[in-house]
């Protein structure tokens, strides 16, 4: 054989065939690679959904627990049933009850509860004080027993008896005259409680001995689920008050929050029931049974979730422990946190 002969089949190079069989391995072998990408790739968008799901709904139970651990502060001595007032922040007359918890089931919508929390921050509001002298108008001199801690700003419960309460707020610190404290409550922009209508107001005012509570700046706050969030809402304000802009997001990827009362019936410091009915007396109530159900934001391609999600022992859709999921509601992943909240101010408080 000739040298030239030999190094022209050298340099001739692939095939057409054997160019094919490189291109359909390589093909493959990117196909593999692909599927390897994408199949880590949705499972870490799990994990890490799974994850914001469990970080959101603890978030939203801890916000929650802490503000019902507060509850009932300053509220355990007075005997009316209902709180009038006014506030011009929100530029309406106040009228609630005085309970430390308050549960509204199916609001706003089925399936999910509002909770609200009323306490004071005061630093002695467990140690109410009384009228040294009537009021018997609420534009009416406030002379107390004991003024100490009472602030400029503070709001100020009034009780006596079963008469409806009522608010009024301290435009500047309280004062000791002789035995006795001064509270001024002058109107202005600053001090929105004050001046309330006539009508919010007993006619006969509050005789010298009745209940006067320091309630700071009065938390007063709603928990609800909307589109997906857990929200609260401060009800000393007008909605869309801010900053931050009232009702404001407390944690994303929240469906829904049940929450039950755990209720003494027989007055033995024990809990007999949990149940949504509302309470005849504030004292009944002492725990909160709570639930949040928090779903993860990545959509599997098949169903992941049980048609049915219970929330603690012994619920049913029937008695407001489960909630049910559609066939694409199933398609998330959830999860459930539920814990029982004592109601420690009313527990010290009948102490």
């Amino acid at each position: 054989m000739r040298p030239g002969t030999r190094i022209a089949r050298l340099q001739r190079g692939f095939g057409i065939v054997e160019m094919m069989v490189a291109a359909v391995v390589g093909m493959l072998a990117v196909a593999a690679i692909t599927a390897v990408f994408w199949s880590s790739e949705g499972q870490k968008r799990t994990i890490t959904g799974a994850a914001d799901a469990s970080e959101n709904g603890l978030i939203a139970l801890a916000t929650m627990e802490r503000d019902l651990r507060m509850a009932g502060l300053g509220l355990m001595e007075i005997g009316c049933t209902v709180v009038n007032g006014f506030n011009a922040n929100a530029g309406t007359t106040l009228t609630f009850a005085p309970a430390p918890a308050t549960i509204t089931r199916d609001v706003p919508s089925a399936g999910s509860d509002t909770v609200e929390v009323i306490y004071s921050a005061a630093a002695f509001a467990n140690l109410p004080t009384q009228l040294a002298s009537p009021m018997g108008a609420a534009g009416d001199p406030l002379q107390l027993m004991n003024g100490q801690g009472f602030a400029q700003g503070h709001v100020i419960l009034l009780s006596e008896g079963s008469k409806p309460c009522s608010l009024v707020q301290a435009s500047a610190d309280a004062t000791k005259v002789g035995m006795y404290w001064n509270v001024v409550h002058n109107p202005g922009a600053a001090f929105p409680f004050n001046n309330p209508p006539a009508a919010s107001f007993p006619p006969s005012g509050y005789a010298t001995g009745a209940i006067v509570v320091n309630m700071g700046t009065m938390a007063r706050r709603q928990y609800f689920v909307d589109s997906g969030r857990l929200m609260q809402q401060d009800m000393n304000q007008a909605v869309g008050a801010g900053p931050p802009v009232n009702p404001m997001p407390v944690a994303d990827g929240i469906i829904a929050i049940r929450a039950e009362y755990g209720r003494d019936t027989d007055g033995d410091g024990y809990i007999n029931v949990f149940d949504a009915t509302a309470p005849t007396s504030v004292r009944d109530v002492i725990a909160v049974k709570l639930a949040v159900v928090a779903r993860s934001g990545q959509m599997e391609k098949t169903a992941v979730s049980p048609a049915t999600l219970t929330l603690w022992s012994g619920g049913t859709v029937q008695n407001g422990g489960a909630i049910t999921l559609d066939a694409t509601a199933q398609q998330y992943r959830y999860k459930v946190y539920q814990t029982t909240i004592p109601l420690r101010n009313v527990i010290w408080g009948d102490n």
